[in-house]
C-alpha cells in the first residue's frame, strides 16, 4: 500500500548507522521510484538446471537421501530457475515417495510426461516403424496426457536436434539428455529433422479440429511416416 511504502521510504531516509538494509523481491516493477531510487538494485538470474541439479545432488547425498538422477532433472526443471522452489519441491517428493526421491514418483507428483517415451517416438519414426510409432502412442496414453503438449515436447526435442545438426557444442543438458540428442542428431538427416518440425508445428495448429485428440496426434506420426523426405546417399539413416 502507499502507506506502507512511505513508511518504509522514511525509514530508509534516516536509518540508524548500525542498520544495513537487504529487500527482495519477485515483483520489482511494483515497487515506487522514490524506493528504487534509494537503492543498489542486484537482478538476480535464474539458475540453469544443471546447476540446480547439482545442489540437489550436494544435499540429498548430506542428508542420505536415495535418488534417481531422472528425478533430479524433472525437479530442476519444474522449479523454473528457483532453487527455493527446487528445494520445496523435493522436499514434497521425499513424502511422496516415503523418504526416497524416484523418477516415477516425481512424475505422477509433478504430473508430466516420460520424456523417454518422447525419443521412443523419434526413434521409431527415424526407423520407419509404424508398429513402433503406435505401441509408443499406446504407451503414452496410459498416462493420460494432453496431446498438444507431448507434440510441443517432441518439437522441442527436434529443435535441440536441429541445433546439434549445426553445432553439437551448442546444445544444452537442460533436460539431463544431451547424449540422446546428440544420438538423434547423427542417426537423422538433417531434411527430416526440418520436415518433422515443419509437421509438427501444422499438427498442433490442426490437433484442436481432430474428432479425437488421441487419434490427431496419431495422424500427425503417421503422415511424418507417409510424407517423410525419400532416402538418399548424401544422407543415410542410421539406427539408434
Amino acid at each position: 500500500s502507499s502507506h506502507s511504502f512511505n513508511a518504509l521510504l522514511k525509514t530508509l531516509e534516516e536509518p540508524p548507522p548500525y542498520v544495513k538494509f537487504i529487500l527482495a523481491t519477485t515483483d520489482p516493477q511494483k515497487l515506487p521510484a522514490t524506493i528504487l531510487s534509494r537503492c543498489l538494485q542486484f537482478s538476480l538470474k535464474n539458475m540453469t538446471p544443471e546447476r540446480v541439479v547439482e545442489h540437489l545432488t550436494h544435499v540429498l547425498g548430506v542428508e542420505n537421501v536415495p535418488f534417481e538422477d531422472d528425478a533430479l532433472w524433472l525437479l530442476g526443471r519444474a522449479a523454473d530457475g528457483s532453487m527455493r522452489d527446487a528445494m520445496s519441491l523435493t522436499d514434497q517428493a521425499i513424502a511422496f515417495g516415503e523418504g526416497k526421491v524416484m523418477a516415477a514418483d516425481v512424475r505422477a507428483m509433478l504430473g508430466t510426461l516420460d520424456h523417454g517415451q518422447v525419443f521412443d517416438v523419434l526413434t521409431a519414426l527415424l526407423e520407419g516403424d509404424a508398429r513402433g510409432v503406435l505401441e509408443a502412442v499406446r504407451h503414452l496414453a496410459e498416462q493420460g496426457p494432453d496431446w498438444n503438449g507431448v507434440l510441443s515436447e517432441i518439437l522441442n526435442v527436434l529443435h535441440r536436434v536441429a541445433i546439434a545438426q549445426a553445432l553439437p557444442e551448442g546444445v544444452d543438458n537442460g533436460h539431463g539428455d544431451r547424449d540422446r540428442v546428440l544420438a538423434l542428431a547423427q542417426a537423422l538427416p538433417a531434411e527430416d529433422v526440418q520436415f518433422y518440425y515443419q509437421m509438427g508445428l501444422i499438427g498442433r495448429r490442426d490437433l484442436p479440429l481432430a474428432p479425437d485428440p488421441r487419434g490427431g496426434f496419431e495422424m500427425v506420426l503417421l503422415r511424418m511416416l507417409a510424407f517423410r523426405p525419400a532416402d538418399n546417399d548424401d544422407a543415410p539413416r542410421q539406427s539408434l
